[in-house]
């Protein structure tokens, strides 16, 4: 075969019919990588020889591979704080809201690397920051807690569902309201009942609600603080217990306690009054697994682990855990090894880090910064079971899904591989576009429309005489019909039916 055919052959296709497109999401999964993993994997590695002789096991660089950190996609459309975060029980769609005031709605299904937005923007509640979002059991609703003194519900599609009722504001004995008083401050569904759900507020309430009935709650629990002065305190975060038996409570006194779901609801369980530093925001309550173990995360920069067996004392403390935002969150790991949960930025450190700690002795695993470039806190923090991925948020508006992709199922993975759409010539929106070109008169609808480039003179002549623009026609006058009907005479000056019509009237 001779040289000429060969390099006519590079010009004709290789076969006919559809041909398979194969797309390079290894060079996109390499974009994702988070170089900052791959430093403290070498770093650890390094460690780990130079202590060989000293009989290590190199547990260190073991746990960091058990870490879904090693890549991550950013989530880009609030411009403040993401306030508030979760993820449906299926670990399709997340749910996002921001000092912004929207709640934003994404679908990892629905999204590529080229295309990172939410299907739905949302304002629940015109001109309000969100606390508080959480999906369902079910994952059919989304209770919205904003910073007024009604929570919301909505639809999964972001579709509003329900308004729970306002109280009293001038009846002093919280008993007797039906609804809060004061602004919201956290929410919860009950773990295993689809139709409850509990919200705290600044009024000194806790309040369990029936979804299904909007005018008042069904129960009602009082908080009364503890100090020297006594009457009110602010509930600052809630938590039920996995089972569903015990509801915990935080105030800004410094106080922590629980109730039993079922009653009585006019004193707690247990108690304890020091908890964390008085007149600083606990923003964060969480019950482990086994349903004894209460985690919480409080504004004076501390973490506390507590036995609700033995509420006296903390099991386990650790300081120096920077937190000013008052919906900084503190979670569990699935399997309930590691503590997740953010720092907040400080003139000491612009920066602040997520911080992935060691339950059995809360001590660092590893710290990350998710954003280098600004100063940023890192918000809200959670690690999904089904996705075995971790989301957090920062005061930057940006939402950081970080997720391994050796350990990871679904979620951000979905969208790493997914091909970009193939774009037609048509969806360029940046292509100059001559709008006059695709104007539509009433001539081209009636079909009278000519190219007069074509026409000969006499023809246009004809035309112009027919046009009452350009003939310059005055109107018509008014007329009476047999009937008694007065009309104005508008009529095709081309149309001879209508000319006959108007000489016999």
């Amino acid at each position: 075969m001779s040289d000429s055919e060969d390099e006519l052959r590079q010009f004709l296709p290789s076969g006919f019919g559809k041909q398979t497109v194969t797309y390079d999401f290894e060079g996109q999964y390499e974009k994702c990588k988070r170089h900052e993993y791959t430093d403290l994997l070498s770093q650890n590695a390094s460690k780990n020889a130079g202590l060989a002789s000293d009989d290590d096991d190199g547990s260190d660089y073991d746990e960091l591979e058990e870490l879904p950190i090693s890549h991550e996609i950013i989530l880009k459309e609030h411009n403040k704080t993401v306030s508030a975060l979760d993820v449906d029980p299926a670990g399709v769609r997340v749910a996002s809201g921001s000092y912004d005031y929207n709640m934003d709605l994404w679908d990892f299904n629905g999204m590529n690397l080229a295309s990172l937005h939410p299907f739905r923007v949302v304002e629940p509640v015109e001109s309000h920051p969100i606390h508080e979002l959480q999906y369902s059991r079910n994952g059919e609703w989304i209770l919205v807690i904003p910073s007024s003194s009604q929570a919301k519900l909505f639809t999964r599609d972001g579709v509003e569902e329900s308004e729970y009722v306002r109280g009293d504001m001038y009846l002093r004995d919280m008993n007797n309201t039906d609804g809060h008083v004061a602004e919201l401050t956290a929410g919860a569904w009950h773990p295993t009942d689809d139709d409850l759900f509990a919200t705290s507020s600044l009024d000194s309430t806790i309040r369990i609600w029936d979804a299904n009935i909007k005018r008042t709650q069904r129960n009602i629990i009082v908080v009364k603080s503890r100090t020297a002065k006594g009457g009110k305190t602010r509930i600052s975060s809630i938590a039920w217990a996995p089972d569903g038996k015990y509801i915990a409570g935080a105030t800004t006194d410094g106080g922590i306690a629980y109730w039993s779901s079922s009653g009585p609801y006019n004193r707690p369980v247990a108690s304890i009054q020091d908890a964390h530093e008085k007149e600083s925001w606990t923003s964060g309550v969480v019950y482990g697994s086994d349903n004894i173990t209460l985690l919480t995360r409080g504004g004076d920069g501390t973490i506390k682990l507590w036995d609700i067996r033995n509420f006296k004392k903390p099991l386990l403390s650790r300081s120096g855990l920077q937190n000013t935002v008052q919906e900084t969150n503190i979670a569990f790991s699935p399997n309930g090894r590691y503590i997740i949960t953010g720092t907040s930025s400080t003139p000491e450190s612009l920066v602040g880090q997520l911080h992935i700690i060691d339950k059995s002795d809360l001590s660092t695993i590893t710290k990350l910064t998710l954003d280098a470039s600004k100063p940023s806190s890192v918000v809200r923090a959670q690690w999904h079971p089904k996705l075995d991925q971790i989301l957090a948020t920062t005061s930057t508006g940006d939402i950081h899904v970080l997720f391994s992709r050796e350990l990871s199922v679904k979620g951000a993975k979905i969208v790493v591989e997914k091909a970009p759409k193939i774009r037609h010539v048509d969806d360029n929106i940046t292509a100059d576009i001559d709008l006059t070109a695709a104007a539509v008169t009433p001539d081209m609808m009636s079909g009278k429309h000519r190219d007069e480039s074509r026409l000969t003179n006499q023809q246009r002549q004809k035309l112009a005489r027919k046009d009452p623009m350009k003939s310059r026609r005055p109107d018509l006058p008014l007329a009476r019909r047999m009937d008694g009907e007065v009309r104005v005479f508008n009529f095709d000056a081309d149309d001879e039916g209508n000319l006959q019509k108007r000489r016999k009237i």
